[in-house]
């Protein structure tokens, strides 16, 4: 059965079974392969009297290094929080924030005319505000 929970086995078995990590491990386990056939192959160059194949020795490993932290990035990162996905994302968040600001200012706006208007109002307005500084925690309860 899989785990419902958004941080369990489901969610990890989902991330390592996706379209995306199997392929990056296939990439992984055909390409790592071949980089230790080059660096032997480029030793074997390398000890025939080519000097450039020391450097090619050396290279070739780094190159499996590295597709190693990329595939591992891969597989970790959510795309949906990285790159395009991520910078949509995040821009629509924003805008969401800068709307809710905006009706925020505008409901301030419109409890201070009111108020003004009526001194009852402002004044119940003004006890609410110090039952809720004197015991936050049940204020945000109610709210």
């Amino acid at each position: 059965m899989v785990d419902p929970s958004p941080t369990g086995a489901g969610r990890t078995r989902a991330r390592w079974m996706s379209r995306r990590a199997v392929s990056a491990t296939v990439a992984l386990v055909v390409f790592v392969p071949g980089c230790i056939a080059a660096t032997v192959w480029q030793v074997g160059v390398a000890r025939s009297g080519n000097d450039i194949g020391w450097a090619y020795a050396v290279m070739w490993p780094l190159f499996a290094a590295y597709s190693v932290v990329l595939w591992w990035h891969i597989v970790h990162d959510d795309p949906d929080t990285v790159g395009l996905r991520g910078t949509l994302r995040l821009r629509a968040a924003s805008a969401n924030v800068a709307e809710e600001t905006e009706r925020d200012l505008a409901r301030d706006e419109a409890i201070r005319r009111a108020e003004a208007e009526d001194p009852e109002l402002a004044a119940y307005n003004a006890y609410l505000a110090e039952l809720a500084r004197r015991d936050p925690a049940k204020a945000r309860r109610r709210s």
